[in-house]
């Protein structure tokens, strides 16, 4: 059986009783009822996927599809996810996808009558975004978005692009396409345009957890993201044509639901305030818009969801970019070990990384590696080995007994620009003991004494 989100469920289910709750009550994902729930779960600090099996649509009415969020909310959900087994330590699952992302993956063609994603199709007019359910998130937000990924094909190149964004619901055959300058689906956007063309999208709004890391993998532009996502996978990603453009664009074929449509050139809408993963409202902004063409889904389709600027959000993100901004930093600083994207900087502002320092200026190298990776990174601190970056407390403890205010911090101004509210420069703080000269030695426990008592904490 090919790997899919019902699958996932099950495995988990089985796998760590209790791990997802089924939710049975009817629920408005309208009235935001559904991250409402979750925000009561976050605040009892209880960490648990929820499926929403009774809910309602955008118009109100019963509907045969379900809500489901938090995949990505612990690490070991998503260790899960990649089939690596009970984690020994949160890096674990950093390395898994720093080798995933550099694995080439296969994809292969099947039919639609062998495809889930075709169980139910609606085409022209026949076609309304009303019959899905589409959630309010937060209290300011302007309407009801979808929260997933969005695929696009190079138009004169055989790549796919797969990005997180987010669409807002415009009319029944009508949303927004949020490609930021940022995304590589703006890039693609912007060349449609140029040639006056319409642009193919396709939005996949449920599929195995591991094909949406892989989408956060930092991969180049030109990267064939379907192959990418079938190494993340560790099976071959099934591809099946599309209604609106048949074998020239292929979709997942065990995705829950697709909808397919294009987006008109040189055509913008508003959308936002919209709540983002910074815990900010962002503001109204024109974007591009995209015509439905045809839904597809299976019968009982779940549609994937999350509550922006928490756990799960961040996570998703955060763990693949871990991975390839260690692929990256490995290269030029081989004593890294590892790196961390706490949810302190919401996965994205803040990096922790702790190298075997062999060269004076590693740190440094290190940290600016990572600004020019992550757009998004306002502070980068660089600890010793023996530091776990993964411990907040450890990292503070090291930057309070090992920095040197005069000479260990640095500044570095007109380095990022993508959230101009955010600033531009950018800190870097060397929290690494001094190669040369004396320096304390660090406190520890006999690892004699510790294995004796461990036997009291089995």
């Amino acid at each position: 059986m090919s790997k899919d989100l019902p699958s996932f469920i099950a495995q988990e289910e089985k796998k760590r009783p209790g791990s997802v709750i089924r939710v049975k009550d009817r629920i408005d994902p309208n009235k935001y009822e559904t991250i409402a729930y979750l925000k009561h779960l976050d605040d009892r600090g209880e960490q648990k996927m929820v499926w929403f099996e009774n809910i309602v649509n955008l118009n109100g009415d019963q509907t045969p599809f379900s809500l489901f969020y938090n995949p990505w909310v612990s690490r070991q959900y998503v260790a899960d996810s990649l089939d690596i087994g009970d984690l020994k330590s949160p890096m674990d699952v950093s390395f898994e996808v720093a080798r995933r992302e550099l694995r080439k993956g296969e994809a292969e063609t099947v039919a639609p009558s062998k495809a889930p994603c075709k169980e139910v199709v609606k085409k022209g007019a026949d076609v309304d975004l009303r019959t899905l359910p589409i959630p309010m998130h937060q209290t300011e937000d302007v309407g009801a978005y979808l929260t997933m990924v969005c695929v696009m094909k190079g138009m004169d190149k055989d790549f796919y692009d797969i990005t997180f964004t987010k669409n807002m619901y415009f009319a029944p055959r009508r949303m927004s396409f949020s490609a930021h300058p940022h995304h590589h689906l703006e890039a693609m956007t912007t060349e449609y345009e140029r040639h006056n063309r319409r642009a193919p999208v396709i939005v996949v709004l449920g599929h195995h957890p591991a094909f949406y890391l892989s989408c956060c993998a930092m991969t180049p532009f030109g990267n064939n993201d379907y192959m990418t996502a079938g190494g993340f996978l560790g099976e071959p990603l099934r591809l099946t044509p599309s209604e609106t453009w048949g074998e020239d664009f292929l979709v997942p074929a065990d995705a829950e639901v697709i909808i397919e449509g294009e987006v008109p050139p040189g055509v913008r809408e508003s959308q936002n305030p919209f709540g983002e993963i910074l815990g900010y409202y962002q503001g109204e902004m024109k974007m591009p818009v995209i015509e439905v063409t045809a839904i597809t889904h299976k019968k009982n389709g779940i549609v994937e969801d999350f509550w922006p600027g928490q756990m799960d959000h961040w996570n998703l993100g955060s763990i693949p970019k871990e991975g390839s901004v260690y692929n990256v930093i490995k290269k030029n600083v081989p004593g890294i070990k590892a790196i961390h994207l706490p949810a302190s900087g919401c996965g994205r502002l803040i990096c922790y990384i702790s190298l075997k320092k062999e060269f004076i200026n590693d740190p440094n190298k290190a940290a600016m590696q990572a600004f020019v990776e992550m757009p998004n990174l306002k502070l980068c601190v660089v600890v010793d080995e023996d530091i776990d970056v993964f411990n907040e407390r450890e990292v503070m403890w090291a930057v309070s007994t090992r920095t040197h205010w005069d000479k260990d911090i640095e500044i570095v101004r007109k380095v990022q620009s993508f959230r101009g509210w955010l600033g531009d420069a950018v800190a870097m703080i060397d929290a690494t003991k001094p190669l040369k000269g004396e320096f304390p030695k660090r406190n520890e426990v006999p690892a004699d004494a510790m294995q004796r008592m461990s036997r009291f904490f089995k």
